[in-house]
């Protein structure tokens, strides 16, 4: 009713490095985002945990190349989007995070919510 959106979603990842497994996050999230078929000119809000990953979004030049694939998506993803923001998150502040790694552990797919 206020227009705004919350997404959760949780589920495996085929990398043990944590900052890989955040960016995968994030092109999960803007997929999200971009299914829910919103107006284009809403904006996506996009926390973030570790500030190498924060690094990665807001600086084209600090990103490793290992990854290139997957922020070619990411910026394609952005552009559809249009107006995406990072932010790095409080410490202490992602709580919803970790309990859903608690919880997907034992999942095979990836659960995706939004409200």
């Amino acid at each position: 009713m206020k227009g705004i959106a919350r997404g959760i979603f949780s589920g495996v990842v085929d990398t043990n490095v944590a900052e890989e497994a955040e960016i995968g996050a994030v092109k999960i999230a803007l997929e999200v985002f971009l299914s829910m078929n919103w107006k284009t000119n809403d904006s996506l809000f996009i926390e973030l945990g570790s500030s190498v990953v924060f690094s990665w979004c807001i600086n084209k030049f600090l990103r490793p190349w290992s990854l290139h694939a997957i922020f070619l998506d990411i910026e394609t993803a952005k552009l559809k989007a249009e107006y995406v923001v990072f932010s790095l998150a409080d410490w202490n502040g992602n709580d919803m995070a970790f309990s859903l790694v608690l919880v997907g552990v034992y999942l095979s797919q990836v659960f995706k919510a939004w409200w």
